[in-house]
């Protein structure tokens, strides 16, 4: 399981609560706690298109300004570069309980569960 970039951070994002629940002395988590996860749905190979184009645009926009000296010409594709950049890092952020119709939420929460417990026991492994 978690063969598709979106399974992958849903089992990561349902591990990560995890462990803010076990710090949290060990509070339940529910059904509703994994549909209400919000992960990116961008792929990676477009959040790195999408950075550098911005760059690119960024780039464009400031030797526009030392070519011109006219703000209001390059300020438009520093901001569009900067956007870009934003919209990468940001990842477009979806919750998990909107995409069930394309994930498998049984077996990715029996993942979770498995990988959470098998890094528990590394932990403990390492303690002793």
């Amino acid at each position: 399981m978690g063969s598709s970039y979106i399974e992958k951070r849903i089992v990561k994002a349902g591990i990560d609560l995890c462990k803010r629940r076990i710090d949290q002395k060990g509070t339940p988590i529910t059904a509703d706690d994994l549909r209400s996860l919000k992960v990116r749905t961008i792929s990676p190979p477009l959040q790195w298109f999408y950075v550098v184009i911005g760059l690119a645009f960024t780039v464009f926009g400031i030797w526009t300004h030392t070519e011109l000296r006219n703000m209001a010409i390059s300020f438009t594709p520093v901001l569009v570069g900067c956007f870009n950049i934003g919209y990468a890092i940001h990842g477009r952020p979806k919750k998990v309980s909107q995409m069930e119709s394309e994930v498998d939420l049984m077996e990715l929460s029996a993942d979770i569960v498995s990988r959470f417990v098998a890094e528990m026991d590394a932990k403990r492994a390492r303690k002793s």
